[in-house]
Parts: structure tokens; sequence; C-alpha cells
């Protein structure tokens, strides 16, 4: 006969499913158990509550104890809620499925249980079903008789529990999280407060902290601009006491700057930038100092990924004219010599200062431009990657693909499905 282990993938079993049911299984007196799709014993939960663990045929794969179990995680996988049925020795158990993203885990079985009463043909079942030395009976017996027994309604109350149980640490409830998330940011809010005054820090409108952030935006400097964001909102959040309202105003108005400081300095379109102040209205509905964070966090990398000219700091004025010209002129069929003659320069030394100056080709910083355009574009419209290419300058879909996928590390569709703004 051949043995299969106790734990087999217990790691598969996240370690907030495996607490609640822990948790479960401790107040209710129930073992529980995990089974694989196929019926392979994965994790077992108070198994010194577990009778089924002093015989052998529970250990078997192939036995009919195992085959029953396995039809019943099966069928509550069809139901998809828990299932209660009865064992071969008689025993009550409740079948519950574990699936995650429409695709069967595994599933839970808690019992063995006791409903009514111990009744004799369960004792005798239990004989029957396995070769059992003489000189255990007395301790089965006791350890059968110590078993907690259910009423009925008990039973369907438990079976009930069990299940919200499982569903509550897959499918977690937004509203709780919600609520959970105000929750530790006014804490966290109420913090900062006390330690201001234990600082004896003057609370006021935190100005220098907005400058700083339209001017890294308008460099182009993402990460700092994402810093000087997470402590304008800290500043903020405690200047208005954790008065949402009050802070999504004031960063109504930042965010509106950041906007027009861009299409002013033709960082971005003007079709992108009236998409970007139509979704503002994001932050107006956002419901915690997180929320709005990354949403702001996303208009930001819209911003900074235009930023185009702007963020060369060098000192060569032909690289900054041509950077600006290829930030304004992209969705045209450019190459080095027809912005060598826009600019009146020699193409082979254009060439050598791009390298000089930016450590890239002519051709690496325009599809490096280029992807930055159609970045916004998938993330700000619900136009075809057939438009947005043609609109960012690229040949086709599929040189577009090619060049986004090698620059961002993943696909344009896959880009497309990130949370936005």
């Amino acid at each position: 006969m051949e043995m299969e282990p106790n734990f087999l993938h217990e790691n598969d079993l996240s370690p907030q499913i495996k607490d609640r049911i822990s948790a479960f299984s401790r107040i209710s007196g129930v073992p529980v158990s995990y089974y694989s799709p196929g019926g392979q014993l994965v994790w077992e939960c108070h198994r010194d509550k577990k009778i089924c663990g002093h015989f052998d045929i529970y250990t078997n794969p192939s036995s009919s104890c195992r085959v029953s179990l396995t039809s019943a995680g099966k069928l509550s996988s069809q139901l998809g809620e828990p299932y209660i049925f009865v064992c071969k020795a008689g025993f009550v158990k409740i079948a519950m499925p574990l699936i995650v993203g429409k695709t069967l885990q595994g599933f839970f079985l808690a019992g063995p249980l006791i409903m009514g009463e111990l009744k004799k043909n369960t004792i005798t079942s239990i004989f029957q079903l396995n070769s059992i030395d003489p000189s255990d009976y007395a301790s089965l017996v006791l350890f059968l008789k110590e078993m907690k027994v259910f009423h009925p309604k008990d039973v369907s109350y438990l079976s009930s529990v069990f299940g919200d149980v499982i569903l509550a640490s897959v499918t977690p409830n937004p509203d709780y999280q919600q609520i959970n998330t105000c929750f530790r940011e006014q804490r966290k809010i109420s913090e900062n407060l006390q330690r201001y005054k234990k600082e004896q820090r003057v609370i006021s409108y935190p100005y220098h902290l907005e400058n700083k952030l339209l001017e890294d935006v308008a460099s182009g400097n993402q990460e700092e601009a994402y810093r000087d964001l997470e402590e304008l909102l800290l500043e903020m959040s405690v200047m208005e006491a954790g008065d949402i309202s009050s802070v999504k105003t004031k960063l109504l108005s930042v965010c509106t700057i950041l906007i027009r400081n861009s299409t002013e300095g033709s960082f971005i379109s003007h079709e992108l930038s009236d998409s970007l102040y139509d979704n503002l209205n994001a932050i107006n509905e956002a419901a915690s100092m997180e929320e709005i964070g990354g949403l702001i966090q996303s208009l930001i990398r819209a911003l900074t990924e235009n930023a185009g000219g702007s963020r060369y700091t060098g000192h060569s004025p032909l690289i900054r004219s041509s950077l600006q010209f290829i930030n304004q002129h992209y969705p045209d069929k450019l190459s080095l010599t027809s912005v060598a003659a826009a600019l009146h320069t020699n193409p082979s030394y254009l060439s050598m200062l791009f390298k000089k100056n930016l450590g890239m080709t002519f051709t690496e910083h325009l599809n490096q431009t280029r992807v930055g355009k159609s970045c916004s574009l998938l993330t700000s419209t619900t136009l075809s990657l057939s438009e947005i290419a043609s609109r960012c300058g690229f040949e086709d879909q599929s040189y577009f693909s090619k060049v986004f996928k090698k620059q961002m590390g993943v696909s344009p569709k896959e880009y497309r499905k990130k949370p936005t703004l």
C-alpha cells in the first residue's frame, strides 16, 4: 500500500487561509483537512481531534474512504458552496471547494463530527472498515465518547460559517477594506499631528513641496515626483486634520496646474490634456488618501513620460532643439536625416552628438519618445493598438508592440490593464 505524505504542497495554501481555518477549527472543535483536486491530502488542522487519523484506510489514497471524500469534494466544487454528507463510517463531514480565478485549487473537509448522537452502527462501521487491534478498543471508544455532538440545525449553521470563512479568505469584501484603510489613515494622521505638536512645528500650506513637485514633473523626474507627492499628501492630511474633502480640493488645484504646465510646455498634446482634465473627477470620487495617491501617481506617470526635451539638462543647444523638434513632430515620419535637415546641420554630426550627450542613438531616443507618448494614450483612451501606433509615429502595430515590449518589459495590452487615472 502506497502511503501519501501528510503535507503535500502545503505552501500552496496562503498563510491567511491557514490562519482563518485554524481559528474556525479551534473555536468549533472540528478538525479540517485540505485536499488537492485529485484527492491527495495536502494539509491538516487539529489532526489530534480527527478519529480518522487512527486508521490505515484514511491514509490510503485509493481506499473507499478516500474515493468517497474526493467525490464529495468534487460535488461541492460543482455546487460552489458547502456540501454536507455522511462518510463511509457514518460520520458527518462538510466539503467546501477552494476556487481562485475560476479554477479549482482543491477542497476543504470539516469533520468528522457526530450529528445528533453516536450510533452503534457508526462504531460497527469503523470496526468493519479497519483492522483494529483489540488492545486499542477501549481507547478508541473513549475517543468517540469524547467527540463533540452537534444538533442537526447546528451542523447547518456550522456549514454556513465554514463556507464564509473560506470565501472571506479569497474574496475580501471591498467595503470592509475601505473602512479599514480609512481607519489606518486616520490613525496615522493622528500620530503625525501629535508628533508635530511635540516638535512645535507650525502647520501651514507646503508651498515648497508643491513647487518641487511641479519642477520634478516638468523635468521628467518621475521617481522624485513620486516622493514629492508622498510628502505633499502627508503635509496636507495633517494640515486639514484628515478632512479628505479639503485635501481633495487642494490636490485638484495642484493637478490642474501640472496638466496646464505640461500643455503649455508642449510636453503633452491638447487631446491628452483634455482627457486628463476629464479624468480628474476620479480623484474627487476617491474614498481614501491611498486611492487619491494612486490616482495622482498615474497622472504624474503620464506627464513625466511625455516631458520630452525638458529631461535634457546638458549644454548643447543643437541637442535641445532636436529633442524639442522630436517631441513636437514624433507622429511624423522622422529620420536622422530629416531632423538634421530641419535644424540645418550634418546628420553624422547630429548622430555623434546624440551618443555623446544622451548615451543613445537618434533612433533609440525617437522610439523612447514615441513609447512614452503611447503609454499615455494606452492608459487614458480606448483607442485601438493600431490607432495608437499610427498616432505615435510607428510604421505598424507589429513594430510598435515589439519596440514597446523591449522598452517597457510588457506588451501594450498588458500595460493597458494596469490601474490608471
